[in-house]
């Protein structure tokens, strides 16, 4: 997955809501049991040594499921798109590093589980576990203690399980299901949630900037039908000319969203001007602020 759709995508499932219908349906068959108020951020980040020399390593979402205020588990999900042999030692070391968080912070010890989402068309095929990964004289192997990973093929999930889910991410589990069995895509008439954070992760799913853009038309109305959406942005196009005038408080979301379209530096400032109703002269300052800045 590119560093940009990467980013999104872990954007996306770290709502609350989100993260707790997929952990529902990866654990309890869609039965609502985790609850998105019962779960909290944990910091993604770790580190281990190397030769001597520190090393960061980041994990993609782990939030903690605490429950009248017992934590119950560490949960934690990992996205590919292309298919690592040595995701299991990366998933082991992640979950070490958990294990080791709550010893340093006197956390009662609870079971750590990851979820390695392969968003790739083709099933996992390559190492699952540790014993997978290293070689083993026989003699060692009663000793060798192994480490499974969890897969979730998204391409591959039925359509059954597709329907359990009742968040966002139904979208995209729905797309990809779709991409793979016929190879094009007819949206869902589910309503959407996360407007901004959907329509720009199908955005660069599709390579087509016009579901960043046309969002902005609308003035970010919420909850959208992503049928609607598809239907105006992939068969009409962008309509021409937008409602003038910004509601109270619009102006400065308005500059917010323009700032987020120039730092993703895929649209021209005249687009931006035009989606975000902002005016032209206004946007070129904002855009040479950022390169300014980022210098």
């Amino acid at each position: 997955m590119s560093n940009e759709k990467d980013i999104l995508e872990k954007h996306l499932e770290s709502f609350n809501d989100v993260f707790s219908d997929m952990m529902n349906v990866f654990i309890f068959d869609g039965d609502e049991v985790i609850s998105e108020n019962d779960l909290e951020d944990v910091n993604t980040n770790s580190f281990y040594v190397e030769n001597s020399k520190t090393k960061e390593q980041e994990r993609d979402v782990t939030k903690k499921w605490i429950k009248e205020n017992v934590i119950i588990s560490f949960m934690g999900i990992e996205n590919q798109t292309v298919q690592d042999p040595m995701m299991p030692l990366r998933v082991i070391s992640y979950d070490g590093a958990s294990y080791r968080y709550m010893l340093a912070s006197d956390i009662p010890p609870c079971p750590v589980i990851t979820f390695v989402l392969n968003f790739s068309m083709k099933r996992w095929t390559t190492n699952k576990s540790v014993v997978d990964c290293v070689n083993i004289n026989d003699k060692l192997k009663p000793f060798v203690k192994n480490y499974e990973i969890n897969v979730i093929d998204v391409a591959y999930l039925s359509r059954e399980t597709v329907n359990k889910f009742k968040s966002d991410f139904k979208i995209i589990a729905d797309y990809f299901v779709q991409m793979r069995e016929t190879g094009e895509y007819k949206p869902m008439t589910d309503n959407v949630k996360h407007v901004w954070e959907l329509l720009l992760l199908m955005g660069n799913l599709t390579d087509d900037d016009k579901f960043k853009l046309e969002y902005y038309r609308e003035h970010r109305k919420e909850p959208m039908n992503m049928c609607e959406w598809l239907d105006k942005v992939v068969n009409k196009g962008i309509e021409k000319g937008i409602e003038k005038g910004i509601e109270k408080g619009g102006r400065e979301r308005a500059i917010n969203d323009a700032i987020r379209f120039l730092k993703l530096g895929k649209l021209t400032s005249e687009e931006i001007a035009q989606g975000v109703d902002l005016p032209l002269e206004e946007v070129i300052e904002l855009s040479e602020k950022i390169e300014t800045m980022t210098v």
